[in-house]
């Protein structure tokens, strides 16, 4: 369990900056996700992941509701959460209170069989929190301008990230700096994990294309 100053100052942003999305924060899982926890291919659905820190046991515990999917579903939500984020449950406010981690919908879809092509996502262990949001339709810069910028994002322990880096322009200065813009303001992540299963710092890939619709 991490209990560095530093990361237990992370766990708090991150819970922070869920519970001030609008509604409950949806984590994304990942095939990578599904091979961390022993989820089946064909297993899908979601629930809602609660953690608290046990005092008696001074360890993480986890309790899933309103789950979709079965008691797979349910298992599966509960050790990704326990995994990525148990450890945070340790932290403790600036009174020495015990931080209390917004409730996580972790929602399961089943593998893409089709494979993925030279332009898909590379998590590289992280596990994307409600991407659908990080991009608002009132973030179009006002131009006429379309295409894609592919970007690396370096992510810190805490799940946020630190830097914006754009790989392939999309043919618009303006586009490619709004691209890091919103993702450095929006961005956000269940960490990946180390080797000993503590959290690291990732880098996560994709595009984002810009359309007039």
């Amino acid at each position: 369990m991490i209990r560095t100053g530093a990361a237990i100052a992370g766990a708090l942003a991150l819970a922070s900056a869920a519970a001030a999305q609008p509604s409950m924060p949806v984590a994304r899982a990942t095939d990578a996700d599904r091979l961390l926890v022993g989820l089946a291919d064909e297993a899908a659905g979601e629930a809602i992941v609660t953690l608290r820190h046990d005092e008696a046991s001074n360890a993480p515990t986890c309790k899933a509701g309103s789950v979709q999917g079965g008691q797979a579903i349910a298992d599966a939500s509960c050790a990704l959460a326990l995994k990525k984020l148990g450890w945070a449950t340790a932290g403790v406010d600036r009174n020495g209170k015990r931080q209390a981690l917004p409730r996580l919908r972790i929602a399961w879809t089943k593998p893409d069989k089709a494979g993925a092509d030279s332009d898909a996502t590379d998590e590289d262990g992280l596990t994307p929190i409600s991407p659908e949001r990080w991009i608002l339709p009132a973030d179009y810069p006002g131009t006429r301008a379309q295409g894609a910028s592919e970007f690396i994002l370096d992510v810190a322990p805490s799940g946020r990230p630190t830097a914006c880096h754009i790989t392939k322009s999309a043919g618009s200065d303006i586009l490619d700096r709004k691209t890091c813009e919103v993702l450095m303001r929006s961005g956000l992540f269940l960490p990946a994990l180390d080797a000993q299963g503590k959290p690291r710092p990732a880098q996560f890939r994709s595009r984002l294309s810009w359309a007039i619709e």
